[in-house]
């Protein structure tokens, strides 16, 4: 049996909703408030860094950069960043509408996957408290990722946030889940199987190719067998 490293934003759950005209969503508001006090970035916007699939480190330096073209997010600086915004992170919105809602197949197809056997970790660009928010908005239980996981807070880089979480296990196989190119690459770099979901654009020829450890494609969640299957296949004699 496979420990599964899941992604989230994308994979699991998405943003319900655009931010209305004037509000800064919870996450927003407190990386911005963090950068700007620790960076020296007056009225930074991290959503101006935004790509799908980067990590909230990547981001951060990208939007700082806007105003500071020079300007390298280092280890001790980014630490600081994620102290500064998890002690001013308000979380709820007006009306308490929920920020993130799952995507088809979730929770039944991790639900599905524990009964077979594997065991579910999570790797995350998001940095830890608000992986957790997300998940608790999205209505995912958290009691359902029993395996190794690890954040934003542990690397810019997809590799090196896989390559922690790891780290942290007492052992493979391993196959990451995600719907990203970023995603796979994180993966591949480390040398593991990749299973893509499309559900968010990810196309079959983007992971599924020659060269490199195995991968496979979903069009999204929703066929809990199928997805089973794929895990399984690529769970197979990768240590």
């Amino acid at each position: 049996m496979a420990t599964i490293l899941c992604d989230l934003d994308g994979t699991l759950l998405v943003k319900a909703r655009r931010d209305p005209p004037g509000f800064v969503a919870p996450k927003r508001a407190a990386i911005n408030r963090a950068l700007a006090e620790v960076c020296d970035a007056p009225a930074v916007d991290f959503s101006l860094g935004l790509e799908h699939g980067l990590t909230d480190w990547a981001i951060a330096e990208r939007a700082v950069r806007l105003q500071r073209p020079e300007f390298a997010l280092d280890g001790p600086i980014w630490q600081a960043v994620v102290a500064r915004a998890e002690a001013v992170f308000a979380p709820g919105v007006p009306g308490g509408e929920a920020v993130y809602r799952r995507l088809p197949g979730v929770p039944e197809v991790l639900v599905a996957l524990r009964s077979a056997g594997h065991v579910l970790g999570v790797v995350t660009g998001n940095v830890s408290f608000f992986a957790l928010y997300k998940l608790r908005e999205a209505g995912i239980d958290l009691g359902l990722f029993e395996g190794p996981s690890a954040f934003g807070d542990h690397g810019r880089e997809r590799e090196q946030i896989v390559r922690t979480a790891v780290a942290r296990s007492s052992g493979g196989p391993f196959v990451v889940l995600g719907d990203t190119v970023h995603d796979h690459a994180g993966a591949a770099a480390v040398g593991l199987p990749f299973l893509g979901t499309g559900a968010m654009g990810l196309r079959r020829e983007d992971v599924v190719v020659r060269d490199g450890p195995p991968a496979a494609w979903v069009p999204d969640l929703g066929n809990v067998e199928a997805v089973v299957e794929q895990v399984a296949e690529l769970g197979v004699g990768e240590g």
